[in-house]
């Protein structure tokens, strides 16, 4: 027989899992409308929309929320963005999502940096919820986990603490 200890580790898991894996389940979400305050951004001939740091792509039934594709640019960053500083480079971070700088309001998507992801956390890593959302903190620095269409997982770097 279980252990109360042993069922509460379980359900702890099972919850930290689901909750790691609600913000990238987004990609497969279908909507009917998209926010009322959203921008319009063509990329290779497809008409997204942009709002509150999501992007949605048309479909049959209304509009699927997406990953944006890398190389697609906007004139605002999300609300809530984070500065990350890796190689001595500024990125913008928000969602799964890393934008760089091209000019005043023109913001890039990027690819994950190598150096901004981990596969894997390390023994001792320490577990913090901001905001509802759990974060892995190693040091002074806090990752976030992203789960792929494919299922691989991936621990991408979304900030440092200042000391």
């Amino acid at each position: 027989m279980k252990t109360i200890q042993e069922l509460f580790t379980k359900f702890t898991f099972t919850i930290a899992l689901l909750t790691g894996l609600s913000s990238n389940l987004q990609a497969q979400r279908i909507v009917r409308a998209v926010p009322r305050n959203n921008t319009v951004v063509v990329y290779s001939g497809v008409s997204y929309r942009y709002a509150n740091g999501y992007y949605y792509k048309p479909h049959r039934s209304g509009y699927v929320v997406v990953t944006p594709p890398v190389g697609l640019r906007v004139r605002v960053l999300p609300v809530g963005y984070t500065n990350v500083v890796i190689g001595g480079r500024t990125y913008f971070y928000f969602g799964g999502v890393y934008y760089i700088q091209e000019q005043p309001n023109s913001y890039k998507i990027v690819e994950i940096p190598k150096e901004a992801y981990l596969i894997a956390l390390p023994a001792g890593v320490e577990t913090i919820t901001i905001n509802g959302k759990r974060y892995y903190k190693i040091d002074n620095t806090y990752y976030e986990k992203l789960v792929s269409e494919n299922g691989t997982e991936r621990y991408v770097l979304v900030g440092e603490k200042m000391q």
